[in-house]
């Protein structure tokens, strides 16, 4: 997922790849189609809302959150004004994280059914935080790279699904053994 995540970033139709060959990896190993179908359909859901103004707002230090907003747009933005001031370094990250949940829980929600619930969810979270965390980290590191923040930060989430997803991978199989 490392060089995927990247692409999906660069051009959308990867999205469309990634997702049926992350479809077509979890209906294999589960031997479920249906299984397969649904983590496809979840990756395409969940990653086709955007993040541009929480990632750039994490990048600058401001996004271009209209004036006129006051928290009210959007469930992720209502949520993340209950806790942070609009515009602020915490709105930005918890804002991100929220979306994150939102993309990899209907990705991997129905791998409950064959693996420990407690450890999807695991994943899950680690995939929700690791988005902001990876923005932060390409930050503060850019200097050792000929990449734009964006990007850079889209590499190191790619290693961050790489991890998770792997994770998940294997402790499949190391159960079902």
């Amino acid at each position: 997922m490392y060089w995927l995540n990247r692409l999906r970033g660069t051009h959308s139709w990867w999205a469309k790849i990634i997702a049926i060959f992350l479809g077509v990896v979890f209906g294999l190993i589960t031997w479920n189609p249906y299984i397969g179908l649904v983590v496809a359909l979840g990756y395409l859901a969940g990653e086709s809302m955007g993040w541009g103004e929480w990632i750039g707002g994490l990048i600058n230090g401001e996004s271009n959150v209209p004036v006129t907003r006051n928290g009210t747009g959007n469930g992720i933005e209502w949520l993340a004004t209950r806790f942070y001031n609009m515009n602020t370094f915490g709105y930005h990250f918890l804002a991100l994280a929220i979306r994150g949940f939102y993309w990899w829980f209907l990705t991997l929600m129905s791998l409950m059914l064959y693996i420990n619930p407690l450890y999807v969810c695991l994943g899950i979270l680690i995939l929700s935080i690791g988005f902001p965390v990876s923005v932060v980290l390409a930050k503060k590191y850019i200097v050792y790279s000929d990449k734009t923040v964006w990007e850079f930060s889209e590499d190191i989430y790619g290693l961050f699904q790489d991890v998770v997803l792997i994770s998940i991978i294997v402790y499949y199989f190391l159960t079902k053994v």
